[in-house]
């Protein structure tokens, strides 16, 4: 299926999510187990740097979009995580209320199409709420979310 961005709108990142954080996870202070995984600054395998033990206290909500904003060679990337777990402190995730599987891993895409601007040692963090990104949009002007669910639907998960 083509998709023609001609008609898409464009739309700052920190008007698109109702919440942001911090991961707050520290690999010295996990402990070894396979119950959660431990997200980080890492470009492939969706970030996963490993599996640990569950720790309340950093552990983080699932259904948001993880920001890596820190990292040689992997500031930009965008993944999309449904359940809970551990993330450092190099990435923000976050959260909205139109956030769900199919939307969350077609917004990661197209955010993922914008990591050039963050190289050469430009930190996301700073510049992440500013950033825009292309999207479909309703005859309103709005994030099209029904195109965007029923797009990703022709493919299965």
């Amino acid at each position: 299926m083509k998709i023609d961005t001609n008609t898409w709108g464009w739309f700052r990142i920190g008007k698109l999510f109702d919440k942001f954080e911090t991961g707050k996870g520290h690999d010295t202070l996990l402990n070894d187990g396979d119950d959660c995984l431990y997200l980080g600054a890492k470009k492939s395998d969706n970030g996963v740097m490993r599996t640990c033990a569950t720790d309340d206290s950093m552990l983080q909500e699932g259904n948001c979009i993880v920001f890596i904003c820190n990292g040689a060679g992997s500031v930009g990337y965008a993944n999309y995580m449904d359940k809970p777990f551990i993330a450092t402190t190099d990435l923000v995730l976050g959260y909205a209320d139109w956030l769900n599987k199919k939307t969350g891993l077609f917004v990661a895409t197209v955010l993922c199409k914008e990591r050039f601007k963050y190289s050469f040692g430009r930190k996301w963090k700073t510049h992440l709420r500013s950033t825009e990104i292309k999207l479909p949009v309703t005859a309103d002007g709005k994030p099209d979310w029904a195109w965007i669910e029923s797009y990703t639907a022709v493919y299965s998960f």
